[in-house]
């Protein structure tokens, strides 16, 4: 098991709008076996950070999932426990039109392994 994260995400409004109000999160298992996957995603709230999401799910050999999560908060942070090196995960915010959030884009190689 390996305990992924994308790290702390700033998401502080400009002018009232926030960057991201969506993360997309694509989870795709490259392994010959089934593979489990546990999303959580927290939000920072003054010192404390507060789970709102936690998705658990398998994936097929082959498999690609797509999630959509809410993330209209100044701070979130989602980490992600995977069975197997062979799940590779990657994070795209999207602003309220739908359209890909440039600094708010997490991909594979992006993602952090918790020590």
């Amino acid at each position: 098991m390996a305990l992924l994260t994308t790290g702390l995400i700033d998401n502080t409004a400009v002018s009232g709008v926030r960057p991201s109000s969506t993360l997309t999160v694509l989870v795709s298992n490259d392994d010959s076996a089934n593979e489990t996957v546990l999303i959580e995603g927290f939000y920072q709230s003054g010192t404390t950070k507060i789970m709102y999401v936690q998705e658990l799910f398998n994936l097929a050999p082959g498999e690609v999932a797509q999630r959509n999560y809410y993330a209209e908060f100044d701070a979130f942070e989602f980490q992600f426990t995977v069975s197997s090196q062979f799940v590779v995960i990657s994070a795209w915010g999207k602003d309220a039109a739908g359209n890909l959030t440039t600094a708010h884009r997490i991909v594979a190689e992006e993602v952090d392994l918790v020590q």
